[in-house]
């Protein structure tokens, strides 16, 4: 599992009720993937969220070439941790520019700072 890979997993809602399978952004590095965990955040294509992105959203400007059919957003606040046997498969990749857009996010939602 590569860091930006675009892959189907099974996520939580926040209330813990349910359960929906739905794109998600690979997120941690490749050192933390060769263990069996990934660390992920969602990807969401609500109108909501493109008209008016969140902190820590990141509003995708290659949706298509993730493999994604519609117009996306990444939530970097919206984080799970899963076992890498639980993934279906991928759908693509970020393009370098929309990964540097969830890194911004990720960074302002954890208050880090960036290093060179």
């Amino acid at each position: 599992m590569d860091r930006g890979q675009i892959v189907l997993a099974p996520f939580l809602y926040s209330d813990l009720v349910g359960m929906k399978r739905r794109p998600a952004c690979v997120v941690s590095s490749t050192a933390y993937n060769s263990g069996p965990d990934v660390i992920l955040a969602m990807v969401t294509s609500r109108m909501t969220r493109l008209q008016a992105p969140t902190p820590g959203d990141a509003v995708l400007t290659d949706w298509q070439a993730a493999g994604l059919s519609t117009p996306s957003v990444i939530r970097a606040g919206r984080l799970l941790v899963l076992e890498q046997r639980l993934i279906q498969f991928g759908l693509g990749r970020l393009t370098a520019s929309d990964l540097a857009l969830v890194d911004r996010g990720l960074l302002s939602v954890l208050d880090l700072q960036a290093t060179s």
